[in-house]
Order: structure tokens, then sequence, then C-alpha cells
């Protein structure tokens, strides 16, 4: 949505109620020209570092249930 500078200081307040419900930006222009955004903020989740902070940033490369390493290389001689 693109809009002159008039009308947003006329409807700024309609205007943030209206970029945080739709979530989509507006272009603020002067004199024909865009010279502002008013974008919605993204909303940021905080994780907890002890408790699942680095879920998801891992993969399963082999099978969890196979031994790593040969049975062999454990024994004692």
């Amino acid at each position: 949505m693109e809009i002159s500078a008039a009308q947003f200081r006329k409807n700024f307040f309609q205007l943030l109620e209206q970029v945080a419900r739709a979530q989509k930006e507006v272009i603020i222009k002067k004199r024909g020209k865009p010279v502002a955004r008013l974008a919605p903020l993204k909303e940021e989740t905080k994780k907890d570092l002890l408790i699942g902070g680095l879920a998801g940033l891992g993969s399963t490369v082999e099978d969890l249930t196979e031994p790593v390493a040969d049975e062999k290389a454990w024994e004692l001689d």
C-alpha cells in the first residue's frame, strides 16, 4: 500500500493498527517519491538455552540403534 505523507500524518494511528493486523507494509511518499516504509515487526521467539535451545539444528545420519564402533574395538587383549 502506498500513501502520501499528508495522508500518513492524518491517519497515523489507524495505519499503525492496519499494519499490525494485516502484517503488510505501507510506503510513504512525499511529492510522489517513496521516502519511508512502515512495516510490521516480526515476533521474535526466545529459545531457552537449557531446554530445547538447539532443537532442529542437528540431524541423524545413521541408525541410532546400531553400535557406533566395531565390537572388536572394545575388546581387551
